[in-house]
């Protein structure tokens, strides 16, 4: 039979399964059009429904393979689903357009279709998978299982009753590579989640007495612990939570920058955002995103040390004044929007004073988790302001 090879990555969209569902979970699907001889200019429609990208159907018929670790080596074994999935066909799917590779300018990997199925904690499948044990989900061969595919008029989604009926295209769908990669996971209970925080941005009012240096060009950031515990936060240095995957890598998550709130002078901005107010044009970006600490040397302790954390009490407000006079060089006079990207934080239950008192400089063994997701600092609120002169005149 006729193929069409499609370059066709598999991963976790986290490390981890939270069994309790709070943490959505998805098996994340990159899938591309990139052999020379796939010369058709046409995008490629095909429908989820039945195939590989069906994880439960796949794993009972033997489209995807569930394997599961032992021991301190992680010997894996194949976990046979085959006579304990109930997975019959259905039309239940989503349709997914492959662009095709002729006239392509842009690196393979951006054209990629991303498409993730996500795994309900109350699923059968998911009432397989037992908490404190590891599984890797793999391709059970080059064959994509794809029932229905066609080739289509442009690469937008099929809109008419009329191209669903269409019959399919006869060649078989299959993987360019020996392998895709892996969806690996562990198992977990139930995820910590931190409690909710409320961040606030507004221009810094200096009181009668205080240093104005700066020329007024501040901020006031403040951060409210809505919980009823103390939390404590790392706000700078290498950090490790769970971040989300895409098919092949972490997506960006910035983790070693500075975190606004720092104590640091002068005071990190990096997640700082100012926008022309008139074009709504960009003048200055954000921070790049810095590599994740995940990517780093396994043996180098990743522990914070206490002299980067800060405590934020529960019901009362952390606030930093942040210089942003760096930030303003060079813009010129006019109109402008201050924005906050959001940053996440490494975090825990409980106060430097109870953390330190171990005696070591770092957080203890015991209290350092990394399988959780991060604190988020994030806010909605945005400074308008009106530059004169190099300074904030409003």
């Amino acid at each position: 039979m006729e193929e069409l090879r499609i370059r066709t990555a598999i991963h976790s969209r986290y490390q981890v399964f939270d069994a309790s569902g709070r943490l959505p979970f998805s098996i994340v699907f990159g899938l591309c059009r990139r052999q020379p001889s796939d010369t058709d200019a046409r995008p490629i429609v095909l429908h989820t429904a039945n195939s590989s990208l069906d994880v439960p159907y796949a794993l009972a018929h033997g489209l995807l393979t569930l394997h599961e670790h032992h021991g301190e080596g992680g010997q894996e074994t194949q976990v046979n689903l085959a006579d304990r999935l109930r997975q019959s066909e259905s039309n239940v799917g989503t349709y997914l357009t492959l662009s095709s590779p002729v006239g392509r300018t842009q690196h393979w990997r951006e054209a990629m279709n991303i498409y993730q199925y996500h795994i309900n904690s109350n699923s059968e499948l998911a009432s397989m998978l037992q908490p404190g044990r590891k599984y890797t989900i793999r391709l059970a061969s080059e064959d994509l299982g794809v029932k229905w595919w066609v080739y289509g008029d442009d690469d937008q989604p099929p809109h008419n009753d009329r191209f669903l009926t269409r019959a399919s295209e006869t060649a078989r769908l299959v993987n360019s590579k020996p392998s895709a990669g892996k969806a690996s996971f562990a198992v977990v209970p139930k995820v910590p989640h931190p409690p909710k925080v409320e961040t606030y941005m507004r221009l810094f009012r200096n009181e009668v007495g205080t240093d104005d240096t700066d020329g007024g060009n501040a901020l006031a950031i403040s951060v409210l612990n809505t919980g009823t515990e103390p939390i404590t936060i790392q706000t700078r240095g290498s950090q490790s939570f769970l971040v989300p995957w895409g098919p092949f890598q972490p997506e960006e998550v910035e983790t070693s920058r500075a975190r606004i709130i720092d104590a640091a002078s002068p005071a990190p901005t990096s997640s700082l955002v100012i926008v022309d107010a008139a074009t709504g044009n960009v003048i200055r970006e954000a921070g790049k995103p810095a590599p994740c600490s995940g990517l780093t040397n396994s043996n180098v302790d990743h522990r914070p040390t206490l002299d980067t954390l800060v405590t934020l009490m529960a019901g009362e407000p952390l606030v930093r004044r942040v210089d942003i006079s760096r930030l303003l060089d060079g813009v010129p006079d006019g109109k402008y929007r201050i924005q906050m990207k959001p940053r996440g934080v490494w975090w825990c239950v409980g106060s430097c004073a109870e953390i330190g008192d171990g005696g070591d400089d770092r957080v203890p063994r015991q209290l350092y988790q990394t399988d959780i997701p991060p604190l988020m600092l994030e806010t909605g609120d945005f400074v308008d302001i009106l530059m004169e002169n190099r300074k904030i005149i409003n």
